[in-house]
């Protein structure tokens, strides 16, 4: 086979592979910097740190017999996945920024690959392809990418629970909603607000599930009904009896530790009532209406350099994002006027992951809650520059143009992503809006 032949034949692979291998440099390069704490590792990290020395206190609600050192504090309030998955980045590479971050880094660059996947199987290898791209090139992903915090894993979590439910539409394969309610779990075992996950990845399932099996079928009368309960045994075990599971093992250094069930239930009541109980504000707190139009981004950290200045904002690739509300609400209008299935799951999934935040009983927000509606808001921008791209080669020039001046926003605002040192004097050049200080 000549080489063009076979650049013909695997193009989708290479140009993938490419994506991902400039996902990887981006993720990894410098990620040992800061060489310090920042923003929330002064939680994350350092239980993270403790879990990895065996520390049972990294599991617990520490006592006031159990202080951690000042500056710093136990992370107590989420589930331990998160925390687990750190700790195990420390016990590879070290007690060091790059072993804490390690693990986040690496599911940043296989959400490239994630991503892709779940645009292929809703779509087409165009879309897939073209979603990679503006997840590599997201700033909010890569700053998340590369700092001890947990939503990355669970912004990996539903691309795969999703992809899963995808898989189970076209197979009909009741393995595939099993493993859709294992990451269900796994979000939840990050973070509870992974629960909105479960909830409407279990509610598309079974949905499907009535379509395919009662609604498609023949059925009245006794048989019906016979149908209709026939889902619930499947829809328990995966999406309650699984979940769970995935859920109680990542408690299980917790009962290693001679940790009892009631203890358990004491540190679920003890979590809850602290999220429904937090009344303190934060200067980069923000509400849930603000978050597509990246009203309040996150100063995550600041270092004076002796006459430079590193910093790194929690701040999403503008372009990409008021972009993608215009595609978003092309997808609403679209939805409305003819049934797309693929298009209508991807634009529920949006307002599915967003909407609930609306009614949290969290009062404290932040820009990072909106990352899993963000990623269906990618792989809508995805869906119509796709359409754009096939129609003429006009088209295909300006999507390359719209991928150009993507990657290009995110080149110019990556010193303020990465902790570049800066003059002080181009600080006002990131700053666009005053609610951006």
């Amino acid at each position: 086979m000549s080489l063009r032949a076979l650049l013909q034949t695997y193009r989708v692979e290479i140009l993938l592979f490419l994506i991902i291998l400039i996902s990887f440099g981006l993720k990894f390069h410098r990620l040992e910097i800061p060489k310090n704490y920042y923003f929330d590792e002064v939680y994350y990290a350092f239980t993270a740190q403790e879990m990895a020395k065996g520390n049972k206190i990294a599991w617990q609600i520490p006592g006031v017999d159990n202080p951690a050192p000042e500056d710093l504090a136990y992370e107590w309030t989420h589930p331990p996945l998160g925390k687990e998955i750190s700790a195990v980045g420390i016990l590879i590479f070290g007690n060091n920024t790059f072993g804490w971050r390690f693990f986040q880094a690496l599911f940043g660059v296989l959400g490239t690959l994630f991503i892709f996947l779940l645009g292929r199987n809703l779509f087409n290898n165009g879309v897939g392809l073209i979603a990679a791209i503006l997840y590599t090139f997201e700033s909010l992903i890569f700053v998340l990418s590369r700092i001890t915090m947990v939503d990355i894993f669970m912004a990996n979590f539903v691309l795969l629970a999703s992809l899963f439910v995808v898989k189970y539409a076209k197979s009909r394969r009741t393995i595939f909603l099993l493993l859709a309610g294992a990451f269900c779990g796994a979000s939840m075992s990050i973070k509870w607000s992974g629960i909105y996950i479960a909830e409407f990845i279990a509610g598309v399932s079974f949905f499907l599930v009535y379509y395919f099996e009662v609604f498609s079928s023949d059925s009245e009368g006794r048989s019906y009904i016979r149908a209709v309960l026939n889902i619930f045994p499947r829809m328990i075990l995966a999406f309650i009896l699984v979940p769970l599971l995935i859920y109680a093992a990542s408690y299980i250094p917790f009962f290693y530790f001679g940790n009892s069930i009631g203890d358990f239930i004491n540190l679920q009541g003890s979590m809850f009532n602290y999220h429904k109980g937090v009344t303190e504000t934060h200067p980069y707190q923000s509400q849930w209406w603000q978050w597509p139009i990246l009203l309040k981004p996150i100063y995550l950290y600041f270092e004076d350099l002796g006459g430079k200045y590193a910093q790194i904002y929690a701040l999403g690739n503008p372009f990409i994002w008021w972009t993608g509300c215009l595609f978003l609400v092309l997808g609403v209008v679209n939805v409305i006027r003819k049934e797309s299935p693929a298009l209508i799951f991807v634009v529920v999934s949006v307002f599915a992951y967003w909407l609930p935040w609306a009614l949290s009983p969290r009062k404290i927000t932040f820009l990072y809650h909106f990352l899993p509606a963000l990623l269906f808001i990618l792989i809508i921008s995805a869906y119509y520059l796709n359409s754009l791209w096939k129609k003429s080669p006009f088209g295909k020039l300006i999507v390359v143009i719209y991928l150009l001046i993507a990657a290009g926003v995110f080149f110019y605002l990556y010193p303020v992503l990465a902790a570049v040192p800066i003059a002080p004097e181009s600080v006002g050049n990131y700053i666009w809006f005053q609610t951006w200080r």
